[in-house]
């Protein structure tokens, strides 16, 4: 077994190499690909069959996870690799900027469908901005803080577990028909889930933007204030942190499967949303990101100093020790 630091280093720098590749054999596709076998027999049982296509996807992909890289341990960073997407999500972000800048708002919109769950067809400019920068905030908590938290919690099977958890809430965590009922158990398991990444996240982006020329201040105020106003429990705070730094409002209404819905406002409207607001966003969500990384680097180097393959072995043998004095 290839010690953490080194998986690590290495799903990372593959990550800003190659970005998240797209081919057939994917593992977030096949995560997919199981739980949609799965829902063909329980999603007749709503929120049981939700519950339990939760539990036999986790299962799956838990056991292969581990069976696979118990058999060849360089698949390890390979999949670690394959569960986080920085890259992608700050190019998804340019790519609409780039449409946005050539004047292109039918592009821009039919790029945004892709990323967001909500309608597109009808954003005007500023609403295009505001997706896409709430995007890239609210997915840098699941799509690379997450799985390199938990990857450090518990290792390599720990964060195939959040990323199942992840995908599934992001395929059937909706709060209108038909997945209302059946999505529930993925929806809230996804919200414990992310309790600790969401946080960090934001404090990350915090500390990014005093790091690297925005409003930390500011960023730490708006995500104070405004987090625990969002709907979700958890993608308020990076949302808000972003708000803060680049001096703008995010949130207000949007369009889910035909019904018009307000979200909360985080920020404060000081300025018109603009083009560049998408650039600067990805800006910082790399500068977070190189903190982030760096932090857990540290982390598993001493982890692994000590002997220690991952966080919660420490805690019980430091739980251990306390029992026996």
């Amino acid at each position: 077994m290839f010690p953490a630091p080194f998986n690590l280093v290495l799903a990372c720098l593959l990550d800003a190499l190659f970005g998240d590749p797209q081919f057939r054999l994917h593992p977030v596709r096949l995560i997919g690909d199981v739980a949609e076998t799965a829902k063909r027999f329980f999603f007749p049982l709503g929120r049981l069959g939700g519950l339990l296509t939760l539990f036999f996807t986790a299962l799956v992909v838990v056991v292969a996870v581990g069976l696979s890289v118990q058999k060849v341990s360089l698949l390890e960073p390979f999949f670690l690799y394959f569960f986080i997407a920085e890259k992608a999500l700050r190019e998804e972000g340019l790519k609409v900027y780039q449409a946005l800048k050539d004047g292109d708002l039918k592009r821009a919109r039919w790029l945004l469908s892709f990323i967001v769950g909500r309608e597109t067809r009808d954003l005007s400019p500023s609403e295009c901005i505001r997706a896409a920068v709430e995007t890239i905030s609210e997915n840098f908590s699941d799509g690379f803080v997450g799985p390199l938290f938990y990857y450090l919690l518990g290792g390599i099977k720990v964060s195939a577990l959040y990323k199942v958890v992840e995908t599934l809430d992001s395929m059937y965590g909706y709060k209108a028909e038909p997945y209302r009922s059946f999505g529930y158990f993925p929806a809230k398991t996804d919200d414990l889930f992310n309790f600790f990444p969401a946080r960090l996240a934001g404090l990350f982006l915090v500390l990014a933007a005093f790091l690297f020329g925005y409003q930390g201040k500011s960023a730490f105020r708006i995500m104070r204030r405004d987090a625990p106003r969002h709907d979700s429990p958890n993608a308020g705070w990076p949302e808000a942190a972003m708000a803060g730094a680049l001096g703008i409002e995010l949130g207000g209404p949007l369009s889910y499967h035909g019904k018009r819905f307000e979200k909360a406002r985080l920020g404060e409207p000081l300025r018109e949303r603009q083009t560049e607001d998408i650039k600067r966003a990805a800006s910082l969500l790399r500068g977070a990101a190189f903190l982030w990384i760096l932090f857990i680097f540290v982390l598993e180097v001493v982890l692994w100093r000590f002997g220690y393959p991952h966080l919660i072995s420490a805690i019980i043998s430091g739980l251990k020790s306390a029992w026996t004095i």
